[in-house]
């Protein structure tokens, strides 16, 4: 199900990547977004791409190598995942931003405030363009988690492991759930 939401709910975005490192200037693998109300059950529009290994490497972005060791720890099937219908870094971001603006997003969030948007921002410098966010239009589900003291861990994962599109759809509805505590409804 596809919806927008109205201009009264401020638009939000949960953004995740799989990514060849932990720290800024790391190659990326994939990077998977939902649109979402963190004040309802809604989850909205979606972006999913995978990027292109060669065009990370072009743009000076790097490979960690316990972060290789632990990629081929990971699931089957999460790898195959992250090489169907790869696409240039700049191409995914250009498609990413127009994404972004259809869906008249304007909050990002991450799980973590030092990872996902971090991350998408210093590769988006490395090849000379910006996020679409304002910096001060980020958030953290970490922070909503312990605000509602709310653990994570008790919302069944549907998807796979490792896959960002899944990965933000479950980041998602885990912020949901953390303000429907927060705010006395039922989730």
């Amino acid at each position: 199900m596809e919806f927008f939401l109205m201009d009264a709910v401020p638009c939000n975005v949960m953004l995740d990547l799989e990514t060849w490192g932990t720290t800024p200037g790391c190659a990326l693998r994939s990077i998977g977004a939902v649109m979402f109300d963190p004040h309802s059950d809604e989850i909205g529009a979606n972006f999913y791409a995978n990027i292109a290994d060669q065009s990370c490497e072009q743009a000076g972005l790097v490979r960690d190598a316990s972060t290789v060791d632990w990629w081929s720890k990971q699931s089957t099937k999460a790898q195959e995942m992250l090489l169907d219908g790869q696409l240039t870094l700049t191409e995914v971001a250009v498609r990413f931003d127009e994404w972004w603006r259809k869906n008249r997003a304007i909050f990002v969030w991450s799980q973590g405030s030092n990872f996902d948007g971090v991350l998408w921002e210093a590769a988006m410098r490395a090849i000379g363009r910006g996020v679409p966010w304002k910096f001060y239009d980020a958030r953290d589900t970490r922070t909503a988690y312990d605000l509602a003291s709310f653990d994570s861990r008790t919302i069944r994962r549907q998807g796979t492991y490792h896959n960002a599109l899944d990965d933000a759809r479950h980041q998602a509805v885990c912020v949901q759930r953390a303000y429907a505590k927060v705010e006395g409804r039922r989730a």
